[in-house]
C-alpha cells in the first residue's frame, strides 16, 4: 500500500502471516500507532505485534494530531465455522 505522508518511511511497516496470526511489523522511524475497535492505542517503534479484532493504522503520526491518511484492518477467524463443518 502506498501512502502519500511525510510522517511515513518509505517501508515503514511489514504484515506478516506467522502460525495463523498476523503480526505488524514496524521499520520506521517516527513509529506506527494502531488503535483497536476498543480504543486502545498502541505505538510501535522498530518492534512487531499481532493484529487482532479490527482498527486503523497510522503511519508516523498519533491520532491526537487527526491524521488523515489510516489503513483500516479487520482480522477475523474462521476456526470456529472450520469446527461446525467437521
Amino acid at each position: 500500500i502506498i501512502v502519500q505522508n511525510g510522517f511515513a518511511s518509505r517501508q515503514h511497516i511489514r504484515i506478516e502471516l506467522r502460525f495463523g496470526k498476523f503480526i505488524l511489523v514496524d521499520q520506521s522511524t517516527n513509529g506506527t500507532y494502531i488503535r483497536f475497535s476498543d480504543g486502545n492505542v498502541v505505538r510501535l517503534v522498530r518492534e512487531e505485534m499481532v493484529l487482532r479484532g479490527s482498527g486503523s493504522i497510522s503511519l508516523g503520526q498519533p491520532y491526537s494530531e487527526n491524521p488523515a491518511d489510516l489503513v483500516e484492518f479487520s482480522v477475523t477467524s474462521n476456526h470456529a465455522q472450520r469446527q461446525v463443518a467437521e
